[in-house]
């Protein structure tokens, strides 16, 4: 096709004055409405001179209606959601790309009333004084651990940097070369570390640290940080310091000892059938004088960072200048109160959803993999196979990186090509439903499908059947 005459693109102005935007931008509407005209044109044109626009639809009138249909499309995409709700059918169950935990019933009701309405979130109803708005959900975690003090920031790398920057002031920093993790995306645990001005002394070896290593670094007002190595796993010829050894080494000479306990555990997962995994009253218990982790992974809330220690290392964190760029907001705090209460009710995994799901027995799992076949096995495409097989879930988030959880799957096998059709378009519908592809086709893990969830499932695979 021949390269189209660029000069049949409309004007912007020719856009806002067609009758189908009048409504859209009328008023205040137009400034912001103008940029997404601009954007509109400006995609068409590379359209254009990348030749993807049909030659029977590049007359002046043809690219008008298209510039304005698209930009009707692009409004309403905008003023809606930002986030799609997705089925998450990959079996893992803190799955970081599609949020992390689930909220329990409870934190969505708490965090919602405190959206809705004022609260006293930094205000004493009884002396009229100003007061700490985390003080009392800090309480309750402070109770669960056993700890003298907590404090809530907005992730556990904040954590960890605020707890090194208030300790270390700008001194030494000694960290075992096996625990400089990469903590998720581009984010690198001495990265982080060198962010807070300190000096970064690594010792040991990737597979090898001992005690004498630590001794050897220590100098006056040196701080030790441990790191719980959640997301990966080192066997063979190793040796590593066990938390309360470092404890013993460093509290003589006051050198402040901080643990990085990264996903933080209040429920003994080997309950659950998982390895053994101490609870952060565990680790409190071995001596440490700070201990992080985050409050959306193992402990089954919302994103934060939470801080638990000595009271008097906590203060000095509240009353540090950058403390106020990593405070929460009031809905974060409501959603970890209503955690941190069901905790304190020792209500079990039924209430918490991340527990919940970890603790799904496969006899329930395949019950609901055969009702989903069940309602699906007759609508499949032709050459389609459906089957309920046995497979493995994981924790996700970085968590129990070598452990997996048996469940089962509703694996289609069928042509390849087919399968990957289906497994893309499902992700593209509204909910959105995501599967895995493995060597043996398409698959669903019910492990991390919520049962009243099922319909939705059926929907999704029916709804892209018909446009195959």
């Amino acid at each position: 096709m021949a390269n189209p005459d660029l000069r049949e693109i409309p004007s912007v102005s020719a856009v806002l004055e067609h009758p189908r935007l009048a409504a859209a931008v009328a008023g205040e509407q137009r400034g912001w409405m103008t940029c997404l005209i601009q954007q509109e044109i400006a995609a068409l044109r590379r359209r254009l001179q990348e030749k993807d626009v049909p030659a029977a639809a590049t007359t002046r009138e043809a690219l008008l209606d298209e510039v304005v249909a698209r930009t009707l499309a692009a409004r309403a995409e905008l003023l809606g959601p930002s986030w799609r709700r997705v089925i998450n059918g990959t079996g893992v169950v803190v799955h970081t790309n599609l949020g992390r935990s689930l909220y329990p019933e409870l934190a969505a009701e708490w965090a919602g009333r405190v959206a809705r309405h004022g609260v006293d979130l930094e205000f004493d109803l009884q002396t009229g004084q100003r007061g700490h708005r985390g003080r009392k959900v800090e309480r309750k975690v402070a109770l669960l651990t056993g700890a003298e003090d907590a404090l809530v920031v907005n992730n556990n790398a904040a954590a960890v940097w605020l707890a090194v920057r208030t300790c270390a002031g700008r001194g030494r920093v000694i960290l075992s070369r096996g625990e400089a993790v990469a903590i998720g995306g581009s984010f690198r645990m001495h990265e982080i570390l060198q962010e807070t001005g300190c000096e970064l002394v690594e010792v040991g070896t990737t597979n090898r640290t001992d005690l004498s290593d630590y001794r050897d670094a220590l100098t006056p007002g040196a701080v030790v940080l441990k790191v719980h190595r959640s997301n990966f796993e080192v066997v063979g010829f190793t040796e590593e310091v066990i938390l309360s050894e470092l404890a013993e080494l460093c509290q003589p000479g006051g050198h402040p000892l901080i643990y990085d306990a990264g996903s933080g555990a209040l429920f003994p997962f080997a309950e659950l059938g998982l390895p053994q995994e101490p609870t952060l009253a565990e680790d409190l218990a071995a001596g440490p004088d700070l201990v992080t982790c985050s409050g959306d992974k193992l402990l089954g809330g919302c994103q934060a960072g939470i801080v638990l220690g000595r009271a008097d290392l906590i203060e000095r964190m509240r009353d540090f200048p950058l403390r106020r760029a990593l405070r929460v907001d009031k809905t974060t705090l409501a959603a970890l109160d209503a955690v941190f209460s069901l905790y304190l009710e020792a209500e079990g995994p039924a209430a918490v959803p991340t527990l919940a799901q970890i603790a799904r027995a496969p006899a329930e799992l395949a019950r609901d993999a055969m009702q989903l076949l069940e309602a699906l096995a007759e609508e499949a495409p032709a050459g389609w196979r459906g089957a309920v097989v046995e497979g493995e879930s994981s924790v996700g988030g970085g968590s129990f990186s070598s452990a997996s959880l048996p469940t089962h799957l509703l694996q289609w096998s069928g042509p390849k090509e087919a399968l990957e059709i289906c497994h893309a378009r499902l992700r593209q519908g509204d909910p959105a439903l995501v599967t895995r592809m493995n060597q043996e086709g398409l698959a669903v893990d019910l492990r991390t499908i919520n049962p009243e969830e099922l319909p939705l499932v059926i929907d999704a695979f029916l709804r892209v059947w018909r446009e195959m």
